[in-house]
């Protein structure tokens, strides 16, 4: 971190702190409403009217009551976009400084270690149900899906900066993000987003380049609401292919290497990059409209249903490059042990897929405020997909210049399906919804899901607790590069049976007392998996996954212990390998200096169980099972601290201070070391005009 960096960000912080007037009340901290983290790129102004009355009171909300009218609400679109769900803005800093996206989600992950690399959570919770583009699976956290955005309304302007800074030079990482949304008028709204990871990584020939760019417009009149946006997300990263040998890491005595970037890796210039385009509008119309007497001398007007059409456009294009296969380019003398085979070109790799889809839902919705005998909603859909798709196949030669010649296969398919849904979504202690999908035309027909669940708030004693159960039958059928796909060091071409899943969730969750308790079952019949060789394989064998998953928040004083502990089973380890116990604790103490500055000062601990943590193949991009190491029993300790003054929020830490305590077996999976220890700031700050 060079010194004038250093002597900026200290000038920045004196001027805050000289000119801080506004004066902090009541409890101290927050966080989200379960009180566990935040994402420091989605910080906002929380505004009174704006939480899920689902949640009940959200006991961890900060108390800031700033000098001057201001509300930021925002929402996703739930329930295949048929229903506004309104989400907590939040501007506290407890949990900003979980700076990492994949930890802001989970808190057991499997990566490749660089920041904005390949990963994966390890939770039963997490695992997809739902086929997406095969070779983007790992970087979903990156390119979201629009069910994930956010869309906006503000009384004024409202910007958010991040910035996030991790040294040497030679080494850096640099995370930034800009969030920019503002009224028209009342009812429209527009906005962009933008986020950059750009790292070097702390290993040769890890270099990651993420970045995505996202505008969105949404306009709710009285009748016509309408929800738009653009994305364009890129990953452009180095895979190395994991370490030559991780003995310099067991034991780095025997070797002078010096600095973790000095250890041989398997390729030097291996590259991969995926181009990610969405484009998505939702539109809703009322249709008619009925009295509803609020009581015996007032009534309202509501509509009777509601009429909507969803559009997605999702274009991915994925590349795989290797300039030279002779070795040249590679920490051995050829890549024949790493990829024995080449079946498109001897010299060089350059496979290239695309995978285009085109959405269309058209659904009915009789609203449940139209019906308040009964007092329930229904909603009927038909959803029809058109996919276009393009991979690499045996290519040919130029018997001139003796050139390989690259030729694509390509395939176009649709199917359709059809489904409905009985929900209730307002009141204020009980909550259900009970639905149906069925796919009757094209590549999925006979696919089907069924759903329902329910959430409940009732009184124990003084407290509010909330109880929740799901259940969820899934019949599932394999994306399409799962069965079929040729490149230059992979080919295969099955026929695999639908995946079907059971799965079961519930819990209880009593903010007041900071405590939530969940649990999962999957039961999964015909599970695909990648095998040792990298290929998908399909076991017929039915595979029972459990997690049991315990979060609470003590307090003693100015003393807070914010804990997350997961334990799951799996019934076979070899094609579902899982750590039998995840662990997330930050532990802190908490203040406020010259009643404006408010900070936390502690420490993160992550844990994990021992467990055969699957390999990373380059070429496609999957996690892929091995059974020559287990990794894990290793406990990070990551020192913190956390600053909050008017807008800003601020942190510093130190990453994996106990490098080599116990051991040096810190590995995310054979030959992929968890970062060495290291320096990192961030700030986060919002404006309002």
């Amino acid at each position: 971190m060079n010194r004038l960096l250093l002597i900026n960000i200290f000038l920045i912080f004196f001027q805050m702190l000289t000119n801080g007037q506004i004066r902090q009340t009541g409890r101290q901290g927050g966080g989200s409403p379960d009180g566990f983290g935040q994402n420091p790129f989605q910080t906002g102004q929380s505004s009174p009217g704006n939480e899920d009355p689902r949640m009940g009171e959200d006991p961890e909300r900060g108390s800031q009551q700033p000098t001057i009218p201001r509300e930021v609400k925002n929402w996703r679109l739930v329930d295949d976009y048929s229903r506004s769900d309104t989400v907590a803005v939040d501007t506290t800093y407890t949990g900003f400084q979980i700076y990492n996206p994949i930890y802001q989600r989970s808190i057991v992950n499997l990566t490749t270690g660089n920041l904005g690399a390949p990963a994966k959570s390890m939770l039963v919770e997490d695992m997809p149900i739902y086929n997406t583009f095969l070779f983007s699976r790992h970087l979903d956290y990156w390119l979201s899906k629009p069910e994930e955005w956010k869309y906006y309304n503000t009384r004024t302007p409202y910007t958010n900066l991040y910035y996030q800074h991790s040294g040497p030079k030679r080494r850096s990482e640099e995370n930034v993000g800009v969030l920019f949304t503002q009224n028209i008028n009342e009812d429209w709204n527009f906005g962009f987003n933008y986020k950059l990871i750009s790292s070097v990584g702390k290993y040769e020939a890890q270099q990651a380049d993420n970045r995505f760019f996202r505008f969105f417009s949404s306009y709710s009149g009285g009748k016509y609401s309408v929800h738009g946006s653009f994305f364009y997300g890129k990953t452009d990263q180095l895979e190395n292919g994991g370490l030559l040998d991780d003995d310099p890491v067991f034991n780095p005595e025997k070797y002078d290497y010096g600095q973790p970037e000095n250890i041989p890796v398997i390729f030097m210039n291996a590259s991969s990059r995926i181009d990610n385009y969405k484009v998505f509008v939702n539109q809703k119309l009322d249709i008619g409209k009925i009295s509803i007497p609020v009581n015996d001398s007032v009534s309202r007007t509501e509509p009777l249903a509601t009429l909507g059409h969803s559009f997605e456009l999702d274009r991915y294009r994925r590349t795989y490059h290797i300039d030279d296969l002779s070795g040249s380019d590679t920490g051995e003398e050829d890549v024949t042990d790493f990829y024995p085979i080449n079946l498109i070109d001897d010299t060089r790799t350059r496979d290239s897929v695309y995978h285009n889809t085109m959405r269309n839902i058209v659904q009915l919705q009789f609203n449940e405020e139209a019906n308040p005998f009964l007092r329930f909603g229904m909603r009927v859909f038909l959803v029809n997909e058109a996919e276009n798709l393009q991979w690499p196949a045996p290519s040919g030669v130029n018997e001139e210049t003796d050139e390989v010649i690259y030729h694509h296969n390509s395939e176009s398919r649709t199917a359709t399906a059809v489904g409905g849904q009985l929900f209730k979504n307002q009141g204020e202690n009980f909550f259900y919804d009970a639905g149906m999908k069925v796919w009757f035309q094209g590549h999925k027909a006979g696919d089907s899901e069924i759903t329902g669940g329910f959430n409940s708030l009732f009184r124990i004693r003084k407290d509010t607790a909330g109880l929740f159960a799901r259940g969820e039958i899934y019949l599932s059928s394999p994306g399409f590069f799962t069965e079929q796909y040729y490149s230059n060091h992979f080919e295969w071409n099955q026929n695999f049976d639908p995946e079907k899943t059971v799965k079961i969730r519930g819990g209880i969750n009593i903010p007041t007392r900071r405590l939530q308790l969940s649990g999962e079952i999957r039961l999964i019949n015909d599970y695909i998996y990648w095998n040792e060789e990298a290929l998908p394989e399909q076991t017929n064998e039915v595979l029972n996954l459990v997690e049991i998953k315990l979060k609470k928040h003590f307090e003693l004083w100015n003393l807070h212990s914010r804990n997350e502990v997961a334990y799951q089973i799996t019934t076979n380890d070899r094609v579902a390998p899982l750590p039998d116990v995840a662990i997330f604790s930050s532990n802190y103490y908490e203040n406020i200096l010259f009643g404006v500055l408010h900070f936390q000062l502690g420490f993160d601990l992550r844990y994990h169980t021992a467990y055969y943590a699957p390999d990373y193949m380059p070429a496609t991009g999957q996690f892929f099972i091995q059974r020559e190491r287990k990794t894990g029993n290793y406990p990070v300790f990551d020192p913190f601290a956390n600053f909050h003054l008017k807008r800003a929020n601020i942190f510093v830490k130190y990453n994996h201070i106990n490098q080599g305590w116990p051991d040096n077996d810190y590995f995310h999976t054979i030959g992929y070391p968890i970062n060495p220890g290291g320096v990192r700031f961030g700030v986060s700050w919002n404006f309002y005009d």
